[in-house]
């Protein structure tokens, strides 16, 4: 989040850039920031979550004309209100527990972030480090907004801005691949090949 917003600002600051582009950026802050102060709200007032899960069954029940369960999915909703909540109790009373994930957060976003500078010294380019968090924090809050996006947007995203930043678009595509196979496709066939590998042990155990 902080990430994103200080990119945002750097851009915007110090960069002559389209009424597109910079509407952009500010619609994916404030989205982003909104977004994140809705669920802070909610995870400390209970009440308010139970009236927002009512008000959006009762909008999709007149949508969808009562062929809506609403009892049925306020009682799940309802349920997963509560087990967050107490999970946010338990985070209350014994606060340290935080520390660890915390630490290991920032470690994991500072390697995440790494490979976007790396891939450029492997192309034999030194891009500036506040380049790859500008370019890494949008390209994370893109990947994120809850709606249907085509696919190749987060790349075509990533070259803009990469070019916006004075670098040729050749190298900007090439660079913008070879971080897109190492930070998501590689991590995919990582995970299908782990699935699979689990699924078989499984498999096996249940035959003895």
């Amino acid at each position: 989040m902080l990430g994103l917003l200080a990119g945002s600002a750097i851009i915007l600051l110090n960069y002559e850039i389209t009424v597109y582009l910079s509407s952009l950026l500010v619609t994916i802050s404030a989205g982003t920031a909104a977004t994140i102060l809705l669920l802070l709200y909610l995870s400390l007032r209970r009440e308010p979550a139970e009236r927002l899960i009512d008000r959006l069954l009762g909008l999709a029940s007149s949508i969808l004309r009562g062929r809506l369960n609403v009892a049925m999915w306020r009682e799940k909703a309802l349920k997963a209100v509560q087990s967050f909540h107490q999970g946010v109790d338990a985070i209350r009373e014994r606060p340290r527990n935080l520390v660890k994930p915390a630490i290991f957060t920032v470690i994991s976003w500072f390697f995440h972030l790494s490979t976007y500078q790396t891939v450029f010294y492997a192309l034999g380019l030194d891009v500036p480090f506040s380049v790859s968090v500008v370019v890494f924090s949008i390209s994370v809050a893109v990947q994120t907004i809850p709606i249907g996006l085509p696919v190749g947007l987060v790349e075509i995203v990533m070259t803009t801005l990469y070019t916006l930043f004075n670098i040729d678009i050749a190298v900007s595509g090439t660079a913008t691949t070879l971080i897109r196979v190492v930070t998501f496709w590689f991590e995919i066939l990582i995970g299908y090949a782990a699935a699979q590998w689990i699924g078989m042990k499984a498999m096996l155990g249940r035959a003895r």
